[in-house]
């Protein structure tokens, strides 16, 4: 049998799984996964929607009871030494809150969307990075963004660049002139002006990437465990070192991306291994690799450990992982606008952890 997902949504064995809330749900639909491959979209649609209405549900619950001093009549409770986590809760009990409030979520959220559309007004976003006018960068000349800030870079070339959080870039002496060679640490989309006599090369870490006119992505930050290039127009060249020279590996076309595995201090003696794939997309419109430029978090199956760097550029904070297992939880989710503490709320619900904020210091157990 294949569930739709309406039925999925209102299934408490299904809504269990979604929370991790019992392993005898979890073995079940693990199971039915292996069994009906086909169904892991649905599966996939349906969960986000699990738990984008609990989340939605619980915030408000929170709301309304945040006069009453006692948390056992709050939905959501963030986890710590002295209040059980939410995965400890009875089952019944997560399951009469959901099926009490299905309905008015559904109503909820048809009438926000009727509203949006119907007065053309949407609340002002409660978290976007701030971006910079754009900035002229010379050649010889240094271009830095700081976490949680974005900057618009015009190269001499009228070459155009958006810095990600975090970023690093440097422009060669003689751009323009000899060469248009630049350095990235960090992650930049590339929107580059033609000229075939002088190609662009944008040098990372662990390889090149050469251009005449085309528009790329690419993301070399020294603390992620992959960098990549993606190709939204046009083609690129990806160079790889060989003694003194460089090699072409491939030529890329549009939608394909180029990954490099970072070997790190977990996986030393794992070399480091190239590959090419084709871009993922959350939807028809918005590729995942570029959906920064739009303020969108977007994570597919990440651990918790790769997710944490990505918190940390956008947000400016620094955050410790404490505890080894929490560090390899993987979440699929997508967020816009929203504050660190809604995010890390938010992910609980899949995966249940603690974590304590002190200013920009941020501190996540089990």
């Amino acid at each position: 049998m294949l569930y739709t997902v309406e039925e999925l949504v209102i299934d408490d064995s299904f809504i269990a799984f979604c929370t991790r809330g019992n392993p005898r749900d979890i073995a079940y639909w693990d199971d039915y996964l292996l069994k009906h491959p086909e169904a892991l979209i649905t599966i996939e649609e349906a969960r986000r929607l699990v738990l984008g209405l609990r989340y939605m549900l619980q915030k408000k619950q929170n709301e309304l009871s945040a006069t009453d001093d006692s948390a056992e009549h709050a939905l959501y409770v963030a986890p710590d030494e002295t209040t059980r986590s939410l995965n400890e809760e009875p089952v019944s009990l997560r399951r009469s809150n959901w099926k009490k409030w299905t309905a008015v979520a559904a109503c909820l959220l048809l009438l926000v969307t009727a509203g949006i559309y119907l007065t053309g007004k949407i609340r002002k976003p409660a978290y976007a990075p701030s971006l910079t006018a754009k900035t002229t960068t010379g050649s010889g000349e240094t271009a830095q963004s700081q976490p949680g800030e974005r900057k618009t870079i015009l190269l001499p070339d009228s070459t155009k660049v958006l810095l990600n959080a975090g970023s690093r870039l440097l422009v060669s002496p003689s751009f323009g002139e000899q060469n248009r060679n630049v350095y990235l640490t960090g992650e930049a989309l590339f929107d580059v002006a033609h000229n075939k006599a002088l190609p662009f090369i944008v040098h990372v870490a662990q390889y090149k990437i050469r251009a005449v006119g085309t528009r790329f992505n690419v993301k070399a930050y020294t603390n992620d465990r992959y960098s990549e290039t993606s190709l939204l127009e046009g083609k690129v060249q990806i160079l790889l070192p060989r003694g003194n020279d460089d090699i072409v590996y491939k030529t890329l076309q549009v939608n394909q991306k180029f990954v490099m595995n970072r070997p790190d201090s977990l996986t030393p003696k794992i070399a480091a291994r190239p590959e090419v794939m084709p871009l993922s997309y959350h939807d028809s419109n918005q590729n995942i690799e570029t959906a920064w430029v739009s303020n969108l978090l977007i994570f597919e199956n990440q651990p918790l450990s790769e997710i944490r760097n990505i918190l940390e550029r956008e947000y400016n904070v620094t955050i410790t992982i404490s505890n080894n297992d929490v560090a390899h939880y993987r979440y699929t989710a997508t967020f816009q606008h929203e504050a660190i503490d809604e995010v890390l709320k938010a992910l609980q619900l899949s995966y249940s952890f603690s974590y304590k904020k002190d200013g920009n210091q941020i501190t996540i157990d089990k």
